[in-house]
């Protein structure tokens, strides 16, 4: 009588190695389902999952041989979006016809870009210590609006130049490195707004709005959770050399008179330009407090109360 030879137990039909096949080498662990021993809807219940990773692998190993890195380098340097563009022009290979330029970007843009890296860092250090009233710049005013706020990227650029630029100044051991730090500031603060002065679309809160003797209007806002300050003189007298007053034939007085201070807007302007090193005219009376808190002089476009 013939002995029935036992049936050897086959690789695929191993469960362990299949799950982790599965995790690991997504295609040999779709062919090894096919194979094992299992009910039909079992193997369409494990399949399918894996055959969608495996697609989108694909799809991004591919996708990743056509990316031209310093065309989107480029289009995130025009945004204004540093951090994204620092990333693709270091992506830029050295028989890139273009590898140069991204170079010479990498080399422009990495003091904006370390800037804002450890602003974040800073930022991240003060939410674990559980202040969220105060940010890197210094002490939160209060009575502002503490609400998480979606600010333009060239905004949010600006924030952080110039909170950085302050912490930067604090720790400067002398005054030599202390004129450095605000000259510096201005150098990004021109960067940033690229060689212009104007800004849009900006979110800000209502911090001060009076008239002078004759009837000019006075206006200052401040950006939410800093320091930063940008408004008009505040008298007849400085407005003779700079003219940010705003008349009462002005349309901005208009949207202005139908706010309140705390009202939540957003403006569009332009900085009036400094004879310092700050690139744009700031109205601090000391070095440290154009540092600490700057308060920068503007001229309205338009001001729109955020719904």
């Amino acid at each position: 009588m013939e002995t029935q030879q036992p049936q050897l137990k086959q690789w695929y039909d191993n469960k362990v190695l299949l799950i982790i096949l599965f995790f690991l080498l997504p295609p040999l662990g779709i062919y090894a389902m096919l194979k094992h021993k299992t009910d039909t809807w079992k193997k369409v219940l494990y399949i399918t999952p894996s055959a969608l990773v495996t697609i989108l692998l694909t799809i991004g190993i591919i996708g990743s041989f056509f990316v031209d890195s310093y065309k989107s380098g480029l289009d995130y340097y025009n945004k204004k979006d540093f951090a994204k563009a620092y990333d693709f022009f270091r992506m830029v290979k050295p028989d890139d016809k273009n590898y140069n330029d991204a170079i010479a970007k990498i080399s422009e843009i990495k003091p904006i870009v370390d800037s804002i890296n450890t602003a974040k860092e800073n930022a991240k250090l003060v939410k674990n210590q559980g202040n969220k009233s105060k940010n890197i710049v210094g002490e939160h005013e209060k009575g502002s609006v503490n609400t998480s706020l979606e600010f333009p990227v060239d905004q949010q650029n600006f924030i952080k130049v110039v909170e950085q630029a302050y912490s930067d100044y604090k720790d400067a051991p002398n005054e030599l490195k202390k004129s450095a730090i605000r000259t510096e500031r201005g150098n990004l603060i021109k960067k940033i707004l690229d060689g212009k002065r104007n800004f849009a679309d900006w979110v800000v809160i209502v911090k001060e709005m009076h008239t002078t003797g004759k009837g000019k209007a006075y206006f200052t806002v401040k950006i939410d959770e800093t320091n930063i300050e940008m408004g008009t003189v505040n008298n007849e007298l400085s407005n003779m050399f700079e003219n940010s007053l705003i008349e009462q034939s002005n349309p901005i007085y208009n949207q202005i008179s139908e706010l309140q201070k705390g009202d939540l807007v957003i403006i569009s302007g332009s900085f009036f330009p400094s004879d310092k090193s700050d690139y744009i005219q700031e109205l601090s009376l000391t070095e440290e407090g154009s540092m600490r808190k700057p308060e920068f002089l503007v001229r309205f476009t338009n001001v729109q109360k955020k719904n």
